[in-house]
C-alpha cells in the first residue's frame, strides 16, 4: 500500500521499540499524538530528543475547526475516547490511511486503516 499515512501514537511507540525504520512515504501525526508522545511522565531526555527528531520529519496535523467538528461526530457515534476520535478525524480530514495497532480504533474508524506490520510488509 503506497500513499500518505497518519500514524497513531501506538504505531510510533511500537516502531521505536522494535527499532524499525519506516518506509519512505508521506507520514503525518495528529497534534494529539505529538502531545501523547511528549507528555509521558517517565520520558527520559534521550527519548525526548529522539521523539522530537522524529516529529520534525512528520507533518503534524493541527486541531482545526473542521477536524474538531468531525471528531465530535465520531465521538458521539462511535464511543471512541476523545483523543482517538481526534486522531480518526485527522486521518479522515487529510485523506490519510490510519496506521494503528489499536483494534478498537481500527474497527471504529470509518476510513482506511492498517496495522504497523501491514504497513511495513506492504512497502
Amino acid at each position: 500500500m503506497n500513499g500518505s499515512y497518519l500514524l497513531d501514537t501506538n504505531a510510533i511507540i511500537y516502531a521505536l521499540n522494535r527499532k524499525l525504520t519506516l518506509p519512505a512515504n508521506g507520514y503525518a501525526i495528529s497534534v494529539i499524538t505529538e502531545m501523547e508522545l511528549l507528555s509521558w511522565p517517565s520520558l527520559t531526555r534521550e527519548d525526548e530528543v529522539k521523539l522530537r527528531k522524529l516529529i520534525e520529519q512528520l507533518t503534524v496535523i493541527q486541531l482545526e475547526t473542521s477536524i474538531q467538528s468531525k471528531a465530535i461526530k465520531i465521538r458521539r457515534t462511535s464511543s471512541l475516547k476523545l483523543p482517538d476520535s481526534i486522531i480518526s478525524a485527522s486521518a479522515l480530514s487529510g485523506g490519510f490511511v490510519l496506521v494503528t495497532d489499536d483494534q478498537k480504533l481500527a474497527d471504529r474508524h470509518i476510513g482506511s486503516s492498517i496495522s504497523l506490520d501491514e504497513l511495513i510488509t506492504s512497502n
